[in-house]
């Protein structure tokens, strides 16, 4: 039933246009799997400089008060194995990890407290910095097959990317930043590594003018660097 119901998921994601409509039947179909609520987002950056775009969460309300305003967020065990690690892995199996810090067993301690029993995360990673989460939790225990997580797996990966590609959908700690045509043409070849001078003659323009349009990309989104523009672009999904 379960590899049933996430078999129908993923045609059910390739064929509906509607990215709120996929995360629903999403969040429906990993109930079949043991997990209650998810959470799905990305960031870009470290420390104080990281930005972040939720895509969904339906966490309870007073879980994320409590991880808010203790800074959770920041020393999470889940969001640091998420960094180095580049498939699935349940809570339960990080215990002697390393990134079960002091901090992080203060996470780890609420958690328990608050009554979760299982947490599943599946790390994302994309061009420029780009880091992303699809994290399922339980209240209860949580038992599959290594193929039913295989298949968690493909689905998280599909919900988060239909979410990535909808502009605007979710929360983001920043306004989105709007491009003109001929600017997002110009970014998506510096994504490539293309210089000034290259990306002018693609273009068929000056590479003053490709220079131009970059920088103006860079006021737009605030930065100093291309690199820093780049990342908060493919995290917003403008390009």
């Amino acid at each position: 039933m379960r590899q049933a119901a996430g078999l129908r998921f993923l045609d059910f994601c390739a064929e509906e246009a509607d990215a709120a409509k996929v995360i629903d039947r999403f969040l429906e179909v990993i109930k079949l799997f043991g997990f209650e609520v998810s959470a799905g987002g990305a960031w870009v950056g470290v420390g104080g400089t990281r930005v972040h775009r939720f895509y969904f969460n339906n966490w309870p309300s007073d879980w994320l008060e409590l991880y808010l305003a203790n800074g959770f967020f920041e020393i999470d065990p889940i969001l640091m194995e998420t960094r180095r690690r580049m498939t699935p892995f349940l809570w339960s199996e990080i215990g002697d990890a390393r990134s079960f810090t002091v901090e992080g067993r203060v996470v780890l301690d609420a958690a328990k407290a608050y009554g979760w029993s299982e947490v599943m995360g599946i790390p994302i990673h994309g061009p420029a910095g780009y880091q992303g989460l699809v994290s399922l939790a339980s209240l209860n225990s949580v038992s599959m097959s290594k193929t039913e997580r295989a298949l968690l797996h493909t689905m998280a990966l599909a919900v988060h990317d239909r979410a990535h590609a909808s502009i605007g959908l979710g929360e983001s700690t920043r306004p989105p930043i709007h491009l003109t045509p001929r600017e997002a043409e110009c970014m998506r070849w510096v994504i490539a590594g293309k210089t000034d001078a290259e990306i002018g003659i693609i273009l068929g323009i000056a590479t003053a003018t490709a220079h131009y349009h970059v920088e103006q990309v860079k006021k737009k989104a605030g930065t100093r660097g291309r690199s820093e523009a780049v990342a908060l672009l493919v995290l917003a999904g403008t390009v």
